[in-house]
């Protein structure tokens, strides 16, 4: 899988909002149980409002409007990504229903 970048554009499956994508492999705290998910995501346009973030993988996404900004950074980053995810000591939490 190849994740997207910062600042696309989905939508989720059975869903009928625009997110915007904040963060990739953000930590969230389940019930004390520390985990993460592909990506967190604030509603576009209008941004991240007080707490206001949406949590997520990469199956749940229905449709991709945009694809964030993408260089040399990036692409080293997405290479990177990939191999740093395999140590990672989280649980790689499901979106429940």
């Amino acid at each position: 899988m190849k994740v997207l970048p910062i600042g696309s554009v989905v939508r989720l499956k059975n869903g009928d909002v625009k997110l915007m994508i904040l963060n990739r492999a953000p930590l969230y705290n389940k019930n004390g149980v520390i985990g993460y998910f592909d990506y967190s995501a604030c509603i576009y346009p209008t941004g991240k409002v007080e707490e206001q973030v949406y949590f997520f993988n990469h199956e749940n996404i229905e449709e991709i409007y945009f694809k964030g900004y993408i260089d040399e950074e990036e692409e080293l980053f997405q290479k990177q990504y990939q191999l740093k995810m395999k140590d990672i000591p989280y649980e790689r939490f499901l979106i429940e229903g």
